[in-house]
């Protein structure tokens, strides 16, 4: 029987889905708090987690403890609730690995079905981990966008190169993608690279991997990635203290050759971020910056390059299926797919090719997915006349319609995290708090 951990800080909501799903013989569980819910996760290994999105009087809200599942199993689907729905909150569990959401109030079918669905996805999901692990890497940056056709180019003149390569843009806009397609192409390629993300780990980690020890030189990036490629994600988070290590690492290839350690490797850096801009701030080294960008690509947003997604959907529903099945989608469906502004960018799209292929597998015969088949419930489609719309606006409307979207855009982007969002626009908290009044934008 599956297990089913059920955290809402409403007790009754937490009797209600309970008694819902223990009549489809599901084993259920609830935790009202995050600390109970952490405790119950760690000991129940449970096959699902449906998770409303506030938590009062907890150390973690719904997003948070999120990501913290997802840092102790990565592979287990989370179903988000909340009472409060809007698409910045569903865009933002979606970003961080939720498999759906649902608002209440919800009606008991739509309760059953998602939880079914997201138990036989994570089944077949497990089923072939493995195998796509290994063929991931071996994925092409498909389109024919000037973006791709200028950096496959680019691609394959790094991977033989010994220059160090800085990738940066949007969440999900496919950096990681293109890392492990130059890793493929070098000469490293029968090795599984060395991936170390900043957003994931502790100081005290962080200090073995840049220790100047002689004696345990094992735990140094540059040693345990030697002879290999070393891809360093979210390089914007490694703090300044930890900068200079790297630096004086990149800059002192001879101090391993003081203990017979010939460096050979290939260093690539990602970020979220225009690092740039954190320069000026004082939050990244400058000098960093140049060693690690001898060359750079940036990866523009999926809704830049729409002319891309009819190819990218088409080689993940190969990708997804096996041979025997024939799925396709219509014109008119494709055509809906490249209206969307997919704010997760590559990274939801895929997903969703893949949840689409998952929810129709077992075909036997020829199955056109139209219009009517498509599941888009995170938002309307692209909005082009949205400047067109600004100019017969004066130009103090303008600009406060301008003001409200940019704002609505770092909330959004931000998770409505107040801090970064501050830290990021560069406005003190007290006027941002009076700005987003003023422009009457809600928080909830």
């Amino acid at each position: 029987m599956n297990k089913i951990l059920i955290i809402d800080d409403e007790q009754d909501i937490c009797f209600l889905i309970s008694e819902i799903l223990k009549d489809e013989n599901y084993l259920t569980y609830s935790a009202v708090n995050s600390d109970e819910a952490i405790k119950k996760f760690n000991e129940l290994n449970p096959d699902l987690v449906i998770l409303d999105v506030w938590l009062s009087n907890s150390k973690y809200d719904g997003i948070e403890l999120l990501q913290e599942f997802k840092k102790i199993k990565n592979k287990v689907p989370i179903i988000i609730i909340s009472g409060h729905g809007t698409v910045d909150l569903a865009v933002s569990a979606i970003k961080n690995g939720a498999y759906d959401f649902l608002e209440k109030p919800f009606n008991s079918d739509k309760l059953l079905i998602l939880t079914k669905r997201a138990i036989e996805s994570s089944i077949l999901i497990n089923e072939n981990t493995d195998l796509k692990n290994i063929v991931a890497s071996e994925i092409p940056l498909i389109g024919q966008s000037d973006f791709v056709l200028k950096n496959n180019k680019k691609i394959e003149d790094f991977s033989t190169s010994k220059s160090r390569l800085f990738l940066f843009g949007n969440f999900g806009s496919g950096k990681k993608l293109i890392s492990n397609l130059i890793h493929r192409k070098s000469k490293f390629k029968d090795k599984l690279p060395v991936s170390i993300d900043f957003n994931q780990v502790s100081n005290q980690y962080i200090e073995k991997l840049f220790s100047e020890d002689i004696k345990n030189l094992n735990e140094n990036i540059f040693v345990r990635a030697n002879n290999n490629t070393l891809i360093l994600l979210n390089i914007d988070l490694l703090p300044i203290n930890y900068q200079k290590k790297l630096l004086f690492f990149i800059e002192n290839p001879d101090f391993f050759k003081n203990v017979n350690i010939d460096l050979n490797q290939k260093i690539i850096s990602i970020s979220e971020k225009n690092l740039n801009y954190e320069i000026e701030r004082g939050n990244f080294l400058k000098r960093l910056y140049e060693r690690i960008s001898i060359d750079s690509i940036f990866c523009p947003n999926l809704s830049d390059r729409r002319q891309d997604i009819k190819e990218i959907v088409n080689f993940y529903i190969s990708f997804f299926t096996n041979q025997a099945e024939n799925l396709n989608f219509s014109k008119a469906a494709i055509r809906k797919l490249e209206m969307y502004d997919w704010p997760g960018n590559i990274s939801q799209l895929v997903n969703y090719v893949e949840k689409t292929v998952i929810l129709n597998q077992g075909l036997n015969s020829y199955k056109e997915l139209d219009v009517d088949d498509l599941t888009l419930e995170m938002g309307e489609y692209s909005n082009d006349n949205s400047l067109n719309n600004n100019l017969d606006l004066s130009l103090k409307d303008a600009r406060a319609e301008f003001e409200k979207e940019y704002l609505l855009s770092q909330i959004k982007r931000f998770s409505g995290n107040m801090s970064k969002i501050s830290e990021f626009t560069g406005m003190e908290r007290t006027a941002l708090y009076r700005k987003i009044k003023s422009l009457k934008i809600s928080l909830n």
